[in-house]
């Protein structure tokens, strides 16, 4: 049997599902670009049994050269932090009994030790916590856009997005016993006016970056924002998904926008093009194969925030008026509730289902539901995995950001793109006060009706059409970039050359 020889290259992926899916996206187009490569997935092991699942559905020539490892799980899972410390605590020694290992063979090749990790960056650097040890070169891979990156981590010039967080943490450091403050309590009171400058986005206040205050988003973010910041100081390399042809400019500035020079290479979003033929009946697919025999074309709105994000408790009602203008629009809906926060009005529920006006799945198959006719806009909080397949597959949008890569991903999108509209009124805590430069969010119920009222008469009119027109054409960029000699493709080739490949 004739064996080949491949280099060896690990993959930290990050918390959570929709860290997890786009990294293995990601290392299953960087082995089909680059043969001589196998790549082990070292994930937490919470996640390893979704990521060798993800994995399945993909071409076997790629799960021939990539393996998931799990982490070494003995410690209790408490908060997204513990996720992240667990990682860190199991990935050291895991990687130097890697280094001890002259090769080993799989799928009829030898694979050679390790010569670099490629690390989420929102892991903060758990490979760099044992780099003394194993003193491999680490590279950043980045989930969302290059204006998202800058927004969080750029220098001064750039926006300087993490002075919000860092001061935060600062003054947590130095509070005095017997006279604590709360993390929210310190937040409005380091929190400025000042206006964000990030190339290739509109300015934006300092308090957009949240638009929604959630409890636990906030501890985490200021928990791990030094860890992410150290990753950003000591990394030459960065691996970010998204394309050149998407944000020029801010892919332009990305290289100096930063505490040192770095080097981008735009490897495109880890999307699938494809979704996978069911196995049984879908409800949710016959639902909309009714409302479009119904109705037509274009009649249903599809909403969902992913898993880890929900519109909190006191912005109930105005959920429940968005829901009510879909309705009162003529439109059906799909609301997805597949985060374990999720609630709902149950009598509300319980009456649109009745009535088959709406249905409420706990979980969709979300590509299968974006690829079908009867899909008129996605209401979504913005996330990078859900937007970018809602574009390669031309549907256009109606945003409600939480926080994290959403305000910028949104501005993006509908500013940059006009491939959406973005909800105001919505906003909370200190957000809940003016969007750049002066417009007033008052929050009430009736503006948020107004506004969403709004966005649903123009989405069915010449505005709609050109924003589908936008998305379908931002969609096809995307697409044409993983092409042979498009700029994902040549991005995942320069990578490789950059790594030795």
């Amino acid at each position: 049997m004739t064996t080949t020889s491949l280099k060896h290259i690990i993959f930290v992926a990050g918390p959570g599902k929709s860290h997890v899916q786009p990294g293995i996206k990601f290392c299953v187009n960087f082995v089909n670009k680059n043969p001589n490569l196998y790549i082990s997935v070292y994930t937490l092991a919470l996640f390893a049994d979704f990521g060798a699942a993800f994995l399945s559905t993909q071409p076997k020539e790629a799960q021939n050269r990539i393996r998931i490892i799990p982490s070494v799980l003995d410690m209790e899972i408490a908060s997204p932090l513990d996720v992240v410390l667990a990682l860190e605590k199991s990935f050291g020694p895991w990687i130097l009994e890697q280094l001890s290992i002259p090769s080993f063979e799989a799928g009829g090749h030898v694979i050679a030790p390790p010569s670099h990790i490629i690390e989420d960056h929102i892991n903060g650097g758990i490979s760099l916590a044992s780099k003394d040890e194993h003193k491999l070169p680490i590279i950043s891979w980045w989930l969302t856009a290059a204006a998202s990156m800058i927004a969080h981590f750029g220098n001064e010039e750039h926006g300087q997005g993490d002075r919000l967080f860092i001061t935060i943490g600062e003054a947590m450091s130095k509070q005095q016993p017997g006279s604590e403050k709360s993390i929210e309590e310190i937040f409005h009171h380091v929190l400025s006016d000042r206006v964000l400058c990030v190339p290739g986005l509109p300015p934006f206040y300092e308090h957009e970056q949240i638009p929604q205050l959630l409890p636990m988003l906030l501890p985490f973010v200021v928990s791990v924002q030094p860890g992410w910041n150290k990753m950003r100081d000591q990394v030459d390399i960065v691996a970010i998904s998204s394309t050149y042809e998407f944000e020029p400019v801010a892919a332009e500035a990305c290289a100096n926008a930063f505490t040192h020079p770095i080097k981008p290479f735009f490897v495109g979003p880890g999307v699938e093009f494809l979704s996978k033929a069911p196995t049984e009946p879908d409800s949710t697919i016959k639902f909309l194969d009714q409302a479009q025999t119904d109705l037509g074309p274009k009649s249903v709105v599809y909403m969902a925030f992913g898993t880890l994000f929900f519109p909190l408790p006191e912005s109930a009602r105005h959920l429940e008026i968005i829901i009510e203008e879909i309705i009162s629009q003529g439109f059906r809906l799909i609301f997805a509730l597949s985060s374990p926060i999720a609630g709902m009005n149950e009598e509300l529920k319980e009456k649109l289902t009745a009535s088959g006006d709406a249905i409420f799945p706990t979980w969709v198959n979300q590509l299968r539901v974006l690829e079908h006719p009867a899909i008129h806009y996605f209401i979504s909080h913005g996330g990078w995995n859900s937007t970018t397949e809602a574009v390669v597959r031309g549907v256009p949008m109606i945003f409600w950001p939480f926080a994290a890569d959403q305000p910028t991903n949104v501005l993006q999108f509908t500013t940059q793109h006009d491939c959406g509209f973005q909800l105001l009124q919505v906003r909370s805590g200190a957000a809940k006060s003016k969007a750049y430069p002066d417009i007033a969010i008052t929050g009430t119920d009736e503006a948020v009706r107004r506004e969403v009222r709004g966005y649903l008469e123009a989405s069915k009119g010449e505005r709609g059409r050109q924003q589908r027109l936008n998305v379908k054409t931002l969609g096809k960029i995307i697409r044409r970039s993983f092409e042979k000699g498009g700029s994902a493709d040549i991005a995942l080739e320069e990578l490789g050359k950059a790594l030795g490949l």
